[in-house]
């Protein structure tokens, strides 16, 4: 007999696909924050409640940030692709790898590398700056990606990086995509220094320190010459290999991982592939994660991509943006290590003087010359006999020589020459109990030789352990190896160095 089909109510029901997911639009390019229309309020709300809920903020930022500071961008009217170009090549030449195959490229590229670098040196950081280092001090940026080379924002001390980048974490707050101008190094020993832009002038680079001193080194060794590497502002031009390559791809990795709940692309016009593709994963790591939010800050609309699709466009400066936050700006005074300071009342500070500090280190109590592990306080009462069996112990073993395990094989025991075999003694299932079977009495140390063999037993119970300060009179170092006992051994660990890329 066949089963009657089931009803249709209780067929299993189809999912339906998720709706799309639309770009909402807000637009600030108006001077007038209050004229927002009633109709971009939702998009107003949207953009605040990112800066002042999320906790995973990842910042893509580009030159836009800067032009506050007065920092020139790179493709806008004013921008340096057009302010540094001649008659015979495009200011984006400039910024090309092929710039020191030509002497009047390079010898430009120093002297827009010395103009460059004073006017960073002079520039403050903007509203925004101010922002992201707020963010960074509330624990809510996961991390900054920024493309510019003033390094304005990392002289601000939470958003610092590190230099050059280290291929496992922890990772600093902000990512040099790009480099940056506070730093040289060496195309040939991989140097890395502070950067000093009066070296740089004309055609000619000037040689690495580092390569000459090892040069002198060598000569006088009598070896022969490896060459002298020439210096360069470790910036990452077009058409060359990134230095940090390896490192920002295992941090893009992980924070990916981490599932950000939003991301922030301001000031970039996604030009760079490298960059591009970045923004491409976080998108997608984002909006695949429930209530994350993918924002653009720009004067100009994204790229049309089909992986740019931001939830929020906004139209305008950044530094509207910030000043729309209005988040309380990062104070590097608050963080001064002098409120950390607490003055004492002389009556006070006589109490706290008279109170003894006693450092304990936790060790594994022996079986024969430790107290009995059940008893409370810090200072247990001592057992009668245990110095005295101390004392035996460490007498036969000064006396005899300690006797090579070979590893991994179970140790055997260790007995007196020419000694008539003892009872062997059953290893106790607790460290109580092991105490109490090697516990002497006097009617077992009647005789010398009975006593020698008693030490040779406690011998084998003994394992050394670290001394608690102050708590037991033993002796803290022995020469002779660990016995085996019922305790197990702590493992040795092997600590991994993280090596820097050059």
């Amino acid at each position: 007999m066949q089963k009657d089909a089931e009803p249709a109510s209780n067929a299993k029901r189809q999912k339906s696909p998720p709706k799309p997911r639309e770009t909402e639009f807000l637009d600030l390019r108006s001077s007038d924050p209050e004229s927002i229309g009633t109709d971009q309020k939702r998009q107003l709300d949207t953009l605040m409640k990112l800066l002042r809920k999320k906790k995973k903020i990842v910042v893509i930022a580009g030159a836009g940030i800067s032009v506050g500071a007065g920092i020139p961008d790179f493709r806008s009217s004013n921008g340096l692709f057009n302010t540094l170009r001649t008659a015979k090549n495009s200011g984006k030449d400039l910024f090309d790898a092929s710039v020191y195959k030509d002497d009047d490229l390079t010898a430009s590229f120093h002297d827009m590398v010395r103009t460059l670098h004073g006017m960073a040196a002079e520039a403050e950081p903007t509203e925004f700056h101010q922002l992201l280092a707020t963010l960074a001090t509330e624990g809510r940026l996961l991390r900054l990606y920024s493309q510019n080379v003033d390094c304005i924002d990392t002289r601000l001390e939470p958003l610092r990086t590190s230099v050059p980048l280290q291929s496992k974490g922890p990772w600093p707050t902000t990512i040099q995509v790009h480099g940056g101008l506070e730093k040289m190094n060496c195309s040939k020993c991989g140097w890395v220094g502070p950067m000093e832009p009066q070296l740089f002038v004309g055609a000619e680079p000037p040689d690495c320190r580092e390569c000459l001193e090892m040069e002198s080194v060598r000569d006088i060794a009598g070896k022969r010459s490896l060459g002298v590497g020439k210096l360069r502002p470790r910036i990452v031009l077009y058409n060359e290999f990134h230095p940090d390559a390896e490192a920002i791809g295992a941090v893009t990795e992980a924070d990916i991982r981490a599932r950000p709940d939003a991301l922030i692309v301001v000031g970039t016009s996604l030009k760079v592939p490298g960059v591009k593709r970045i923004v491409q994963e976080m998108c997608k790591s984002v909006r695949g994660f429930r209530g994350g939010v993918s924002v653009w800050v720009n004067n100009h609309d994204p790229p049309s991509a089909k992986d740019y699709n931001f939830d929020l466009v906004v139209r305008g400066d950044c530094e509207k943006v910030a000043t729309l936050a209005s988040l309380p700006r990062w104070d590097s005074e608050s963080d001064s290590s002098e409120e950390s300071f607490v003055e004492l009342d002389p009556a006070e500070e006589r109490i706290h003087s008279q109170v003894e500090v006693q450092i304990i280190q936790q060790q594994l109590p022996s079986p024969s010359l430790s107290p009995d592990p059940n008893a409370d306080g810090l200072h247990p009462e001592p057992v009668p006999g245990s110095k005295k069996r101390a004392a035996t112990a460490m007498t036969a073993l000064t006396k005899e020589k300690p006797v090579k395990r070979p590893r991994g094989r179970p140790a055997k025991a260790i007995t007196a020459k020419k000694e008539p075999k003892k009872p062997v003694v059953k290893k106790a299932a607790t460290i109580k109990a092991s105490f109490k079977s090697v516990k002497q009495t006097p009617s077992t140390a009647s005789t010398s030789t009975m006593s020698k063999g008693k030490a040779v037993t406690a011998k084998n119970a003994i394992n050394p352990a670290p001394i608690s300060v102050g708590i037991v009179d033993t002796p803290t170092t022995s020469s002779v190896s660990p016995p085996p006992s019922s305790i197990p051994s702590p493992m040795r660990g092997v600590i991994t160095v993280n090596s820097l890329l050059n």
